[in-house]
């Protein structure tokens, strides 16, 4: 740009000796051929340095898409003082749709969702399956009962109630057991469990009227959702609870499907002759509630 006026072949050497080295230099890292270099740069020096350069700028742009591409993916919980979405997706649509006979709750445009199983496992993917992420409750309603002083040939109730949520389970049972009949606390003698009437004796698998106060022992009662009604009809149906080590646990509520707060009220009975011993008698009842799946 500066400078004097010289002849065209001293112009002509000057550019060559001055451009050759550096476009040389790129063309050795770029060209195992550097006759075939050294001709182009001869010829036309500056074409040969644009070509270059733009393969360079291809170069970088493939390693930068490269990278970009290999770069992780995240997901994270979103908190703020006021809400938390455990789950965060992109979709194209979703909502709750609803009319007078039907409700749908819907996620188009998610990837890989679904239901995936096979032997041994079963996996669902994808946002609408967080509907079914709701735990597997099971309360007891009162778990120390007192019957207090007894009152031979007068029977004495206690109750409490059982309530179960299945959540993502497909149905449930519920089993029961007692650890010994009721007994003295320091010694061998025992309340019998009940065998309910004598026209009728009732088993722990089959229930059956105890109605009659000249028969004495301690037996249970339930009444409520997702109880068996053919084998407790009614409130006067009762049945002997098995023994822990003895015997299997006996079915007292069960559904196939899913369960919202199905409860149901179990009716503890005892009655006492008037040569049962004095004294402080106890046990333990355990419920076992088993999810389906």
């Amino acid at each position: 740009m500066f400078g004097y006026s010289r002849s065209h072949q001293a112009q002509s050497l000057t550019v060559s000796l001055f451009e050759r080295p550096s476009i040389q230099s790129i063309s050795n890292h770029l060209s195992s051929n550097l006759n075939i270099t050294n001709k182009l740069t001869q010829k036309t020096p500056y074409l040969y340095f644009f070509k270059h350069f733009r393969l360079i700028l291809v170069i970088l742009l493939f390693c930068l898409f490269t990278l970009s591409f290999h770069q992780p993916a995240y997901a994270d919980t979103l908190v703020s003082p006021s809400f938390e979405i455990d789950m965060s997706t992109i979709n194209i649509t979703g909502g709750n749709k609803s009319s007078a006979s039907y409700k749908l709750s819907d996620t188009v445009g998610q990837t890989i969702q679904g239901r995936f199983d096979s032997a041994g496992y079963i996996v669902k993917a994808g946002f609408q399956y967080i509907h079914s992420i709701t735990p597997f409750t099971f309360t007891i309603s009162n778990l120390d009962l007192n019957y207090g002083n007894l009152v031979p040939g007068t029977p004495s109730l206690l109750t409490n109630i059982l309530t179960i949520t299945t959540g993502s389970a497909f149905g449930y049972t519920v089993r029961a057991i007692e650890d010994h009949p009721l007994r003295l606390s320091n010694a061998l003698t025992t309340i019998p469990d009940t065998s309910c009437d004598l026209a009728s004796a009732c088993t722990q698998t089959d229930a059956t009227v105890w109605a009659d106060n000249g028969r004495y022992g301690f037996g249970y009662n339930i009444q409520g959702s997702d109880v068996d009604v053919s084998d407790f009809v009614d409130n006067t149906y009762f049945r002997p609870f098995p023994i822990q080590d003895t015997d299997s646990p006996a079915v007292v509520m069960s559904k196939a499907g899913i369960a919202t707060a199905s409860a149901a009220t179990v009716t503890y009975k005892v009655n006492v002759s008037g040569s049962q011993a004095a004294g402080v008698y106890q046990n333990n009842i355990q419920y076992i509630a088993i999810p389906s799946f």
